[in-house]
């Protein structure tokens, strides 16, 4: 396992928030990539990690005390220089939303991206 740190991807303060809102009782949150999903042929996911999915493969991001991402290491290189922000848009929807440059493509709908 490789330890990452916020300089290589950065976790802004309402994203925290919010992650930290959901991990309860589990080990942290797992962010990948999901290939061939979407129109664009990859999705961003996001699990929580328990003892029965942990992977010591995985890189591990810890953002603070309670609160780590787990990137498998085949997708990691893919987060390098990514932003995780959460988002209230003008509707008033929220979510997750990652700003990566490594993406080469966006679907219309924004949910699924090319590398």
């Amino acid at each position: 396992m490789f330890k990452l740190t916020t300089n290589e991807i950065k976790v802004t303060e309402n994203a925290r928030d919010y992650l930290r809102s959901i991990v309860g009782d589990a080990k942290g949150l797992r962010l990948r990539i999901a290939h061939g999903k979407g129109c664009s042929g990859n999705e961003y996911r996001m699990e929580p990690v328990t003892d029965a999915n942990f992977n010591e493969k995985d890189d591990a991001l810890e953002v603070e005390q309670g609160l780590t991402l787990f990137i498998p290491n085949v997708d990691v290189l893919k987060f390098f220089g990514s932003t995780v922000d959460f988002i209230e848009d003008d509707l008033g929807s929220k979510k997750l939303k990652i700003t990566n440059p490594n993406e080469t493509g966006r679907c219309g709908c924004g949910e699924s991206i090319a590398f």
